[in-house]
């Protein structure tokens, strides 16, 4: 009578762990998941444009005739109580307001993003501003921008060439618009001088 015998499983296949034979199945390759893009996290740059870095206008002759009158008038009243330090001052003052007037300003590039604005070199965070208007400075449209920063307190960002009305709307979903120009008392008291007592020649 033919005997069957049961095939014993060899010594490699007994020594050949489990995990092993596992790996030797074919892996299934994984589709990658699509990718989505939060539009929120995007930084994006809603205008840019280059300008001078400060409101600039060529001052006439009366204009410095005018300083001059003035500085000498207070330095003498000033020599006559002997307050020097404050001749110095006065003096500093009126070297850089001669300075400001005489020579041109150089161009800058501004730039509003999602993130905030630029002026040049340098950066601020919306965060850090408070609110904006427009007005008009040696007949040229600046963009004015608070801050809550202790310096400096306030952004003047020349237009230059580039529409008001889309710089408007752009600022204005970040920061709040005043629609009358916010002046200080200081402000105030040096328009009503200017007007009472211009130093250039208004019939220029």
């Amino acid at each position: 009578m033919p005997k069957f015998f049961t095939r014993k499983p060899s010594l490699k296949e007994e020594t050949i762990p489990e995990a092993v034979k596992l790996q030797t199945e074919p892996i299934k390759e994984e589709k990658p998941l699509p990718e989505t893009e939060d539009e929120t996290y995007l930084i994006k740059t809603y205008l840019s444009w280059t300008a001078p870095s400060r409101p600039f206008r060529k001052k006439d002759r009366s204009y410095y005739t005018t300083i001059a009158i003035i500085v000498i008038l207070l330095a003498l009243i000033l020599l006559l109580a002997k307050e020097i330090l404050l001749i110095g001052a006065i003096l500093a003052a009126a070297f850089v307001a001669y300075v400001l007037a005489f020579v041109p300003p150089d161009d800058v590039e501004y730039k509003i993003s999602s993130q905030g604005v630029t002026i040049g070199g340098h950066f601020y965070f919306w965060n850090h501003l408070d609110s904006f208007w427009f007005a008009e400075k040696e007949g040229q449209r600046i963009l004015h921008i608070l801050t809550h920063l202790k310096f400096p307190g306030e952004l003047m960002l020349v237009l230059g060439g580039q529409d008001e009305e889309e710089i408007k709307k752009v600022v204005a979903r970040f920061l709040p618009f005043h629609e009358i120009a916010p002046k200080s008392l200081m402000e105030k008291w040096g328009d009503s001088l200017q007007k009472h007592f211009p130093l250039e020649n208004p019939h220029r």
